[in-house]
């Protein structure tokens, strides 16, 4: 869930221009031109939406005008009587005709990135907001009638500009009229009751209230409420000016960025030299010292070799002897005649121990010739077969690892699906949570107002039963309702208490 803040602002005394708001309607004779509308885009003006466009005179004259007749029948004096009641507010000093409230979901960062704001969801969603957030206004504050609501789509941030004519009822009033445009008591009669310490504690908790309900609208779209500047102003004024020093240190920050990109480009020229030749340097290095190893390798490898080929020269200087015995018997005139076995001493006479000498020399030298030869055949037949198994049972680990690691991958990617699913589902029944427990305490504020004699006793309820279920978190009460709801829960706490003590009495008496 994506984060903004939440801005809720007002104008100074009679700070307004209608026409300015409500440019789409006078879109060919505005100035865009003008030092105040030069960070406005024309080309979307278009998307801007008039809300609603009532005469501030026809709303003086449906809110006021039987007050104004009422108290112009008790006038005996007819310089006394009112005529124009509009006229005579607004040329009052300490008085004001109307109140321009500013409504902002998110701040210029949140916005920058989107190119088309036609075909922008971010875009598109704030507006959607806005729209939504105007007719819950409407609802909560039956005694601040809106006349003008715009929200524009062409400068930096989507925003709604909001005027409406408050309406304070003074039934107990001993002069002037029993209805009069008073933010102040109109607030007090809708429950944000004023502080005679701070006398702008009744407005930080109206503002408060305001941004939280914009909240609830923004997070029906997937947006949460982060903390930010803009509900620490005072005025709309005060914002526009914060807004206007923070593009300009934009813009100096974009200058600043780009020098900082030319001389990172000149850096990384010099890094990326210097890291081709350390690049070369450590290649070189890396091949001397592959070089030494090798040689060593060769060296031992020599050292090996000459040691076999002493070895071999011995066998091979052994079986040429063997061989000369076998080509000078084979040279023999009757080859194959038992005579060339014989071995014939002095007088003719055979020698028969040196004739089976020389036979079993001549069967042993047949032999041992078979057996070397079957020997190194079964050895190339057991060293091909070692090598195949070998490649055998590399081949299959390497099957086993990526089967198992797939595997694990899909396991993983089905977790992670499972937990994204859960948070959605707590994130939806926490704000169904939320928005019912606005609708339960907007219910029981209705009841408490027409009841206000036993108003005090319903909040201190509230308070004993959350003391029963364990907990003490109030969500959506004013400060007022928080006071009145801890008594209670304080009353259920002393009487908790009180009874276990009696109980452990009862029992040390029982003993």
């Amino acid at each position: 869930m994506s984060e903004m803040t939440m801005s809720f602002s007002k104008g100074k005394a009679n700070e307004t221009s209608i026409k300015h708001n409500n440019r789409n309607l006078y879109q060919e004779e505005f100035d865009y031109d003008m030092v105040g509308h030069r960070h406005i885009r024309p080309e979307y003006t278009e998307l801007n939406e008039v809300l609603i466009h009532d005469d501030i005179r026809d709303v003086y004259k449906r809110e006021f005008g039987q007050a104004v007749k009422k108290y112009n029948q008790g006038q005996k004096r007819k310089d006394r009587r009112i005529k124009d009641y509009y006229s005579k507010v607004k040329n009052s000093k300490n008085q004001r005709t109307q109140i321009e409230f500013m409504v902002q979901v998110g701040n210029m960062d949140d916005y920058k990135n989107a190119k088309d704001r036609f075909t922008s969801q971010q875009w598109q969603d704030s507006k959607k907001i806005l729209e939504n957030y105007f007719e819950s206004f409407k609802k909560r504050n039956p005694n601040l009638i809106p006349y003008n609501a715009v929200i524009h789509m062409d400068e930096s941030t989507p925003h709604l500009h909001l005027n409406v004519v408050p309406v304070a009822h003074l039934p107990n009033a001993k002069r002037g009229l029993k209805v009069k445009p008073s933010l102040d008591r109109a607030l007090d009669e809708e429950g944000y009751k004023r502080s005679e310490r701070d006398n702008r504690q009744q407005w930080k908790e109206f503002q408060h209230a305001e941004a939280q309900a914009l909240a609830d609208e923004a997070m029906i779209f997937g947006i949460d409420r982060k903390k930010g500047i803009q509900n620490q102003l005072k005025n709309v004024h005060q914002y526009k000016q914060v807004m206007r020093e923070i593009e300009n240190l934009q813009e100096q920050k974009q200058q600043i960025d780009t020098q900082v990109r030319d001389k990172r480009a000149q850096l990384d020229s010099i890094s990326e030299r210097e890291l081709a030749v350390s690049v070369r340097e450590k290649a070189i290095s890396d091949k001397e010292q592959k070089s030494a190893k090798l040689d060593e390798e060769i060296r031992r490898k020599q050292f090996v070799l000459a040691d076999w080929d002493k070895k071999e020269q011995h066998a091979r200087d052994s079986w040429k002897a063997w061989g000369r015995t076998v080509e000078k018997m084979a040279r023999a005139k009757n080859l194959g005649s038992p005579d060339d076995y014989l071995v014939v001493g002095t007088f003719g006479q055979v020698d028969k121990d040196a004739t089976k000498d020389r036979i079993s020399k001549l069967l042993e030298l047949a032999g041992h010739g078979k057996n070397i030869k079957e020997v190194e055949a079964e050895n190339r037949k057991l060293r091909n077969q070692g090598i195949e198994q070998f490649r055998g049972f590399v081949r299959e680990g390497r099957s086993l690892g990526d089967a198992r690691r797939k595997k694990e991958q899909e396991e993983l990617k089905k977790r992670l699906r499972e937990q994204d699913k859960r948070i959605k589902e707590q994130q939806k029944k926490i704000l169904q949570l939320r928005m019912f427990a606005d609708a339960a305490m907007r219910t029981i504020r209705g009841i408490a107002k027409a009841i206000p004699e036993r108003a005090h006793q319903i909040w201190k309820n509230i308070g004993a039963n959350l003391h029963k279920v364990g907990g003490q978190t109030y969500i959506h009460m004013r400060k007022d309702e928080i006071s009145q709801a801890n008594e209670g829960y304080s009353e259920a706490a002393n009487s908790q208490k009180s009874r276990y003590n009696q109980y452990l009495r009862s029992r040390d008496l029982d003993r």
